[in-house]
């Protein structure tokens, strides 16, 4: 990464906090990776979200980690009509 970059590979970690899961580009925000990661996924055969966490935002390699946090499911309360 350099400061002409807009973008930055992100390790998403299983929820031991060291297992690779995958890896996502994101956008840089201000210069820094975001806070939160959020992608789509099934519970239970309905829509949720596995919410990641950025591990450390003070000091990030190129490739920071975000352990899994949780996952979200997406009720039909949660459609606009």
């Amino acid at each position: 990464m350099d400061a002409l970059t807009r973008t930055i590979k992100a390790a998403l970690l299983y929820e031991d906090g060291r297992t690779l899961d995958s890896v996502v580009v994101v956008p840089l925000i201000g210069g820094c990776p975001p806070g939160e990661i959020r992608v789509a996924t099934t519970f239970a055969g309905a829509l949720a979200y596995d919410v990641y966490e950025l591990a450390d935002d003070e000091v990030y390699s190129a490739m920071p980690a975000y352990p899994y946090r949780s996952t979200i499911p997406v009720t039909t309360a949660d459609l606009d009509d």
